[in-house]
């Protein structure tokens, strides 16, 4: 969970969501069809890590999820934000979370980590009910301030505090210790 938390803290998707959230002022709707659309990417994300753990052994699995980790924070450093969501085109704030979910999310960092827990776990249900823990916590706070607090949102320092967690975590998964 706190692997996905960060790796979400300042994504593009995260700053969507804001924006939709600022734009159509409806958190409810916008809340609800953020959680349908990570199900989908997420139980897609699971069904795939499983499906590695079938075919690689664990060992290599958790080599390569560590390695992910890290190379996944060094990135973090390095990208700029290049924006999110400017202006939604459907009216329907649940449809336009969820859409925004799926399309952003495939192949995107969260997805990809999401596999590498799945397959270095062998508890799909676990892994499934952490990572959408985390989505809700991270994301459904980020809906609730900008619905509040309007657009005014520091992505750099963000980044950063996410891109190093990350480091962190896939030294520790090398070394043994998560």
């Amino acid at each position: 969970m706190v692997s996905i938390a960060a790796a979400e803290l300042g994504d593009k998707t995260q700053l969507g969501l804001i924006t939709l959230a600022a734009t159509l002022r409806k958190p409810v709707p916008i809340f609800l069809g953020m959680i349908a659309g990570y199900l989908i990417v997420a139980g897609l994300a699971v069904l795939v890590g499983r499906a590695l753990l079938a075919i690689i052994p664990l060992s290599i699995l958790t080599l390569a999820s560590g390695l992910i980790f890290i190379v996944i924070g060094l990135l973090m450093l390095k990208v700029s934000f290049e924006g999110g969501v400017s202006s939604p085109r459907v009216r329907n704030p649940f449809l336009a979370a969820s859409l925004m979910i799926v399309f952003t999310e495939l192949g995107d960092k969260t997805q990809i980590v999401t596999i590498a827990l799945a397959a270095r776990f062998a508890q799909p249900i676990v892994v499934l009910s952490g990572v959408l823990l985390a989505f809700v916590l991270i994301d459904g706070s980020s809906i609730i301030l900008a619905d509040r607090l309007g657009k005014r949102v520091q992505t750099g320092k963000v980044r950063k505090v996410s891109a190093v967690i990350f480091i962190v975590i896939g030294a520790l998964a090398l070394l043994g210790i998560f």
